[in-house]
């Protein structure tokens, strides 16, 4: 009797696998790419697993994905230099964030934007890798002034390679002022940080798209989680995180 049952114990089990998604990304988009699976699980009922953080924590597993998702255009092309994997034709921007300065609750040193980073004694932290290449160049630079990337430099106490590092850093050393990154860090650190939006000209902005897997076994699944990602309800997660 019990090897007649077996198939049919079996078909649940084998549904579920088939409709299920693995997703990959960086820690900055996470957290609303995190809600964004939970509630397509809600209404697709399959199993979206999104694993976060640096690309070398997860690049082994790349080969198993269904969908990618990045913090920046630099990133995305990375990713696809180093995931033959990814498929470039499917790339497609999705959502902003603009860059915004996190200083202390209550803002002790008073810093008001950008010219404050240059121009006061204060200590700064800043990312050099990820989504941030370039980045804190990209906003000093803005004010046109050798002297001031210099001055910038020289406030410089620490330069993580991804924003992981430099958000704990920024936990750890209470003696850091100000951290030039994206508005998204400090939604998600209130306790810890306020945000000072950076001068109008000089914000810059980056992005967060998707990109699907040439391997994933359930491409049509991996599609209609891409369109939700970028539908209203998606929107509305990304909006709360600050993204727009």
């Amino acid at each position: 009797m019990l090897r007649f049952l077996i198939p049919f114990l079996l078909v649940p089990l084998v549904s579920r696998a088939e409709s299920s998604l693995q997703v990959f990304g960086p820690g900055g988009p996470a957290p609303a790419m995190k809600n964004c699976a939970a509630a397509f699980e809600k209404v697709s009922k399959a199993k979206v697993t999104v694993t976060a953080g640096p690309l070398e924590k997860w690049q082994d597993q790349a080969e198993h994905a269904d969908v990618f998702y990045s913090g920046s255009e630099n990133m995305m092309d990375s990713f696809a230099e180093k995931i033959p994997s990814l498929d470039v034709s499917t790339i497609r921007t999705h959502y902003l964030r603009p860059s915004a300065i996190l200083v202390r609750p209550k803002n002790p040193k008073k810093i008001r934007g950008v010219k404050d980073l240059v121009e006061k004694p204060v200590k700064v932290i800043v990312v050099n890798g990820a989504g941030q290449i370039g980045m804190w160049e990209d906003i000093v630079g803005g004010l046109k002034s050798a002297e001031a990337l210099n001055k910038f430099r020289s406030h410089i106490v620490f330069a993580g390679k991804n924003t992981g590092e430099a958000e704990k850093k920024w936990k750890e050393d209470p003696s850091i002022d100000a951290w030039l990154v994206f508005n998204i860090w400090g939604t998600r650190n209130t306790d810890i940080a306020e945000i000072i939006p950076t001068e109008k000209g000089l914000t810059i902005y980056r992005s967060s798209g998707t990109a699907l897997s040439k391997n994933s076994k359930n491409k049509e699944l991996a599609q209609q989680f891409v369109d939700f990602v970028k539908g209203p309800e998606c929107r509305k997660l990304f909006e709360k995180e600050g993204w727009f």
